[in-house]
């Protein structure tokens, strides 16, 4: 028994007129007689009586008809779940992110966006760092990451995507005396307490400020580190030194912190999307095309 067989008779049931049904499913009636005859031949009895304006269900096929038709409507459901998982729009990603793809945006909007348009997908999400987000590639406990430090092995099987890249800006606190200031340049900077986060969170953005530092003759005085961007703007806040935090922050309005250019520090922070390389997973590349499409506009 094929889906046509049921096609077939589900046309003549409603028609109970061969001809009809033929012109209605666009074949010649005779084809059509033989479909149903092998069907009725399968099922082991007659499902129409022929009259002579047409057809009649028999008890078999009157029976036969609402099953008929659920058969059909589960297989076009399948078809239609198939090919919505086919063009990612259904199914589960895991996903690992950093503190700063909250912070700029991106991933609240990308998250609105699945909410509102693709609510079948499922998004586990896993705040972890860059390093544990190697480890749980490697474990298979995430689908794709949205991070700013990238292993250094990640060209041998990361596939590796820059989606976004903001400037670094100065933070002091609110009675600072650079905190009237418009702009300062690193010089101003030479010896003041800092509070700057561990090389870990960021090796290169890292390097690059002790780079340009140095540059001024100088090195950081670091009396504080903190892992998290919104805690180093607290410890500022609190007058514990003076740091450097993504742009994105300054729209928090974090108390007691004014956010400040520095003319020559020509830092940035990057974000990467990264998933394994090999392997092909509809839900991830639609995830990836609209965290590309949503940072873009952010850029």
């Amino acid at each position: 028994m094929e889906l046509r067989h049921l096609r077939y008779f589900v046309a003549v049931a409603e028609e109970l007129h061969f001809g009809r049904a033929a012109e209605r499913l666009n074949i010649a009636q005779p084809p059509l007689s033989r479909q149903i005859h092998d069907l009725e031949r399968e099922i082991g009895t007659l499902l129409f009586d022929r009259v002579a304006r047409g057809v009649e269900l028999t008890a078999a096929g009157a029976a036969f008809l609402p099953e008929a038709r659920l058969t059909l409507a589960q297989a076009e459901r399948a078809q239609r779940t198939a090919m919505r998982a086919a063009h990612g729009e259904t199914g589960r990603l895991r996903v690992g992110f950093v503190e700063a793809a909250t912070h700029t945006g991106i991933l609240p909007d990308v998250l609105s966006f699945f909410r509102m348009h693709l609510p079948a997908i499922g998004l586990s999400l896993f705040e972890l760092d860059a390093l544990q987000q190697a480890d749980a590639f490697r474990d298979g406990r995430i689908d794709v990451g949205i991070l700013n430090s990238l292993p250094l092995d990640a060209d041998r099987w990361l596939k590796v995507e820059v989606i976004y890249s903001e400037k670094v800006m100065l933070a002091v606190p609110k009675a600072h005396r650079l905190a009237g200031r418009a702009r300062c340049t690193l010089a101003d900077l030479a010896a003041e307490p800092f509070v700057l986060f561990p090389r870990f969170v960021d090796p290169v953005m890292y390097d690059d400020i002790i780079a340009r530092c140095r540059a001024a003759k100088f090195s950081p005085r670091v009396v504080q580190e903190a892992t998290g961007w919104h805690t180093l703007a607290s410890l500022v806040s609190a007058g514990v030194g003076i740091g450097f935090v993504p742009r994105s922050l300054t729209q928090f309005q974090q108390a007691g912190v004014i956010y400040r250019a520095v003319r020559d520090l020509s830092v940035s922070m990057s974000l990467f999307a990264v998933w394994k390389v090999g392997g092909r997973s509809p839900v991830r590349d639609r995830f990836v095309t609209t965290l590309r499409a949503v940072a873009g506009v952010r850029r």
